[in-house]
């Protein structure tokens, strides 16, 4: 477990046998910032999982099994007839692939960065998709930071250059406008139902190869991932996919077999190993719940107006809740309390719980981010039900506007 969490576990166990003083060794509270080596979680970041070994005590009793639980145990999946001729059956990947790629743009960012040397001039390049009829391009921030001119190249082969029409680092979006003109799009929607299994399509300028965009196949691995970005920040509530991206893929669709857009294809893990354990077939995608709040924001504002709580966070699991004899299973640990902030003047403390946001559950720090990204607005008052020595008791708190990162 790391220090900050089993410190903070250590209030609550001591609020739960009667104690109310901090213990003197707990460090100061510091302000979120998701741009730390630590990042400090309000509306974009997720601290690092905890390795849960000591300072709690053991629960009394086993957990009981719930009554749906027991009964979902007791009734087996039922199995699927086999097709032989549906198992012969692959996607049809070609046909969607020629449907969209009209869409599929290869950017080219040029650099200029300062070294002891002075000036360099370098270069970047990633993928895009256009999602309007008039020409409004998506990419990832990361592709076109720090660019001092843009290249987009169409599926054709028509090179235009773009202007930025607004960036968040905190997601890794931004937002490109070319020639206003008639073009091919995918359209941004949040309603695609998107499943673990489901096969996608990532299609982008792999490795800058000529030619046309690298076209890969995979299946959706998993929903809801964190990882660690560029610059520091955490990107949250990802897409995990198996298929194939490489440099010069980031920024581009990934796509469903039926032609939606369903990701915007951003990070990999690589290389040889992680620790010991090798590491295959693992791709993140911005999910398209993401994707639609912050481009509509982007054009409207040229950034976006993230709801901010000042707090530094993390899961409370059913383990470590039953391992430090709480009376509770699931909620966020608040680790550390930025100065000043939404939180300190709400009065939330280092070592609450938070439980609930106007009613609304709140078991994850992912179901948090969730709901400030979604629900609640910058400004808006909201209810705050909070587990503190021994019992639950509820906070207003006013939303902050997240600091740029």
């Amino acid at each position: 477990m790391g220090a900050a969490l089993v410190l903070a576990l250590i209030l609550v166990v001591a609020a739960c046998t009667g104690s109310n003083s901090p213990t003197d060794a707990a460090p100061e509270a510091t302000p979120a910032d998701a741009g730390s080596a630590a990042p400090a979680v309000n509306s974009g970041a997720v601290a690092p999982e905890v390795n849960n070994t000591a300072a709690v005590t053991p629960a009394a009793t086993p957990l009981p099994i719930p009554e749906t639980t027991a009964q979902a145990l007791q009734s087996p999946v039922p199995a699927v007839p086999i097709n032989p001729e549906l198992m012969m059956q692959l996607p049809n990947v070609a046909d969607t692939v020629e449907r969209v790629r009209p869409a599929v743009v290869s950017i080219l960012s040029q650099v200029v960065a300062a070294s002891r040397f002075g000036l360099r001039e370098g270069s970047s390049s990633g993928s895009g998709v256009i999602f309007t009829p008039d020409g409004l391009v998506l990419t990832n921030n990361h592709v076109i930071e720090g660019a001092q001119s843009i290249t987009v190249t169409l599926d054709n082969g028509v090179q235009l250059e773009a202007e930025i029409v607004g960036v968040d680092r905190l997601s890794d979006l931004a937002v490109l406008r070319i020639p206003e003109g008639e073009y091919t799009f995918m359209p941004v929607s949040d309603d695609i139902g998107l499943r673990v299994g489901e096969w996608v399509i990532a299609i982008g300028n792999a490795l800058a190869l000529p030619g046309g965009p690298t076209v890969t196949v995979g299946v959706v691995s998993a929903l809801g991932r964190s990882r660690d970005a560029i610059g520091g920040t955490t990107l949250n509530d990802l897409v995990q996919t198996d298929t194939v991206i490489n440099p010069g893929n980031s920024g581009g669709p990934l796509v469903s077999l039926r032609g939606e857009l369903v990701g915007i294809n951003t990070a990999v893990l690589r290389g040889g190993s992680r620790g010991s354990t090798p590491i295959e077939g693992i791709s993140f995608a911005i999910n398209m719940d993401t994707v639609s709040q912050v481009s509509a924001q982007l054009i409207e504002l040229g950034h976006v107006r993230w709801a901010y709580m000042g707090l530094n966070l993390d899961d409370l699991t059913p383990e470590i809740a039953a391992r430090a004899n709480l009376p509770i299973r699931e909620g966020v640990v608040v680790l550390g309390v930025g100065p000043d902030g939404p939180s300190d003047r709400a009065g939330i403390l280092r070592g609450d719980i938070i439980l609930s946001m106007d009613g609304q559950k709140v078991g994850t720090v992912i179901d948090l981010l969730r709901l400030l990204r979604q629900e609640f607005e910058t400004g808006q008052e909201v209810e705050l039900e909070i587990f503190r020595d021994g019992s639950n008791f509820t906070l207003p708190m006013v939303l902050g506007e997240r600091p740029p990162v």
